[in-house]
């Protein structure tokens, strides 16, 4: 089966970390007898005549089976995710589908989507100025406290800050324009001491777990890009009941759940709909881009089924 693999990185600047993940997809797709084509955002035009149609470099594939979505964009997130949102259109099954990928790219409506399900998360609040800034620390409790961007992925966007000072001069900063985006405090939880859980589910099934923990002096981030050190995990039932319904909350086909463990039980730090494949792979030593192939190429045979 051809089995294309949506990317939103220019095809002339390909960074090592996407090139390795794309290496991994084609080498599993390899191994079970099909064939990966990549697909760049860049060559995609959206067609509008009596019904939606998608180009690629300017012809219309009319024989896609089923399209991979690699969401690994950060800006522009409503005009991208539109374009997968085209695919859907055109009658080709993907993996995440838009919707999906909207919940979760974007961190405000991430933690409203889970909050909304009674799924536990760290305290957390949305400020786009320091106006309130004092009643906010005072309901956090303490210093230091995590400050994000609503979009990011692999740890950027994240920073931790010491003070109250620190805090009001940097949302000060980055809100000054009227229409900047909003940010993100959260709760620093100190007990984790460095360390959280990446779990990657397929559906309704956990295909790995590991813990992540950083490694660098200074460093919060236990992200493995960014040197944090990873190996396997053993999840406790809570941790995986919460990992499934935030999946589920989502509507993601495959996802990396973030799972923090504090004393007051696990919490979900993030949802995330572009996984990294790396870090799992070798904590699991598992075929993780494997599992995502199976999983495409059963999602594209049960749609063959339907339509006959």
């Amino acid at each position: 089966m051809l089995i294309h693999l949506l990317t939103f990185s220019n095809p002339q600047k390909i960074n090592s970390l996407t090139q390795n993940e794309l290496d991994l997809l084609r080498v599993a797709a390899q191994k079970q007898g099909h064939q990966l084509v990549v697909i760049f955002a860049k060559d995609c035009q959206m067609k509008f005549d009596r019904k939606p149609s998608l180009l690629i470099k300017n012809h219309e594939h009319k024989k896609i089976n089923v399209v991979i979505v690699r969401a690994n964009f950060l800006t522009n997130i409503e005009f991208k995710n539109s374009l997968i949102r085209q695919f859907e259109l055109a009658g080709i099954k993907v993996v995440n589908r838009s919707i999906a990928v909207r919940r979760a790219k974007n961190k405000l409506n991430t933690v409203q989507i889970l909050t909304e399900a009674k799924i536990p998360v760290p305290k957390t609040y949305i400020v786009n100025h320091a106006e309130y800034l004092d009643d906010v620390i005072n309901d956090i409790g303490r210093f230091p406290v995590i400050l994000k961007t609503t979009t990011g992925s692999h740890g950027s966007g994240v920073s931790i800050i010491e003070s109250r000072r620190g805090l009001k001069s940097i949302i000060d900063m980055i809100t000054k324009n009227r229409d900047s985006e909003p940010l993100i405090i959260q709760e620093y939880v100190k007990e984790s001491k460095g360390k959280d859980l990446r779990v990657f589910i397929i559906k309704k099934r956990i295909i790995g777990a590991m813990e992540r923990i950083a490694t660098k002096k200074g460093e919060f981030r236990s992200n493995f890009h960014l040197g944090g050190r990873v190996r396997v995990a053993t999840l406790s039932p809570e941790e995986k009941k919460i990992a499934f319904k935030a999946v589920a909350a989502c509507g993601l086909d495959f996802a990396g759940v973030d799972i923090i463990r504090t004393n007051s039980g696990p919490k979900i730090l993030e949802v995330n709909a572009n996984p990294g494949l790396e870090g799992i792979t070798l904590a699991t030593g598992r075929d993780i881009a494997g599992e995502i192939i199976k999983y495409a190429v059963k999602k594209a045979s049960l749609s063959k089924k339907n339509k006959k």
